[in-house]
Formats: structure tokens, sequence, C-alpha cells
């Protein structure tokens, strides 16, 4: 972290817990950058959203009980400060149709370390210009 500027704190949220190992064991060189959260359900996000702040979420679309979409829903309207990011193997056209909407950016799984890493400080960036 250089002087002055404070951790981002990143959400990442999946249903499935070998996604959620792939992206802990890929951004574990980032944990001095960013405080990275992972839940494994809409529900779990959207209650660590409501107990601290965070800069972005990053979401999968297809979930059991509370798709993406709904999550993306209910964070644009809850915490419409946080950046919302979807990191998805669905190239399903409704899904990408309603994503489009709720979403900054829609990233496919599997992406690269240097892409999602620089989608998110992208998302960081915009969400600092626009406060």
């Amino acid at each position: 972290m250089r002087g002055g500027e404070t951790v981002k704190r990143i959400l990442f949220v999946d249903d499935e817990p070998k996604v959620l190992d792939g992206l802990r064991r890929m951004l574990y060189p980032l944990r001095d950058e960013w405080q990275i959260v992972f839940a494994s359900n809409g529900h779990q996000a959207l209650q660590l959203l409501s107990e601290s702040d965070y800069d972005v979420l990053v979401t999968d679309v297809r979930m059991p009980d509370m798709s993406g979409i709904e999550l993306l829903q209910e964070v644009a309207n809850q915490f419409p400060r946080v950046v919302r990011l979807v990191l998805s193997g669905t190239m399903d056209p409704a899904a990408l149709v309603h994503s489009a909407s709720l979403a900054h950016r829609y990233l496919v799984k599997p992406c690269d370390p240097a892409t999602l890493r620089a989608t998110v400080q992208e998302a960081i960036r915009l969400r600092e210009t626009a406060s």
C-alpha cells in the first residue's frame, strides 16, 4: 500500500467453494492492497454489506436461492456506492441483458489474475471519481 491510501474492501460472492478457494489463492498477493472477503451466497453477502463498507462487489450470476442478478439488484438499491462486477461462466443472453443494467462490468470465468486485478482497480477508480 502506498502512503496515505486506505486498503480497499472487495467482496467476492460465489456458491462454488472451489471457485472461492481459487480466487483466494489467486488474490493472495494483493492482501496488502485489498481486504478481500468471500461469501458463499447472496444472503451472506447482503449481511456482510450491511455490517461494513465495501468498495467493490464481484459476484457470480448463477447461484441457488438468490441469483447473482437478484443480489446485484439488492446491492444497487441498498448500497448504491458499491461498484458491482460480475464474474461468471454464464453466457446466457437473458442473464447478460439483466446484469448489463445492474453491473458496471461483466467478466467471464475463467478470468486471468491480471484482468481481474485491472478490472477491480478500474472499478475502485470509478468509485473514487464518483465520490
